[in-house]
């Protein structure tokens, strides 16, 4: 089984997401990627910046799911 993440970047103030950025790399657990989401969404708010994230209500989530696509392709 292999799990995907997608990161999402919101906004408060307009009260909606742009559409999932999908990492290009692949996991072989839950936890593998569940760690990278931890790791990249706080690489990208530190790219962001303090004076945007502020401004703009920004905030980042994210999500692993099982890529059933790979999984037919195996």
């Amino acid at each position: 089984m292999k799990f995907s993440l997608a990161l999402i970047l919101c906004s408060y103030i307009v009260d909606s997401c742009i559409p999932p950025y999908i990492y290009p790399a692949q996991f072989n657990s839950e936890y593998e990627c569940l760690k990278k989401g931890y790791t990249e969404s706080l690489i990208k708010l530190e790219e962001i910046g303090e004076i945007e994230v502020n401004s703009n209500r920004l905030y980042i989530k994210f999500l692993c799911y099982e890529d059933e696509a790979q999984e037919q392709d195996t």
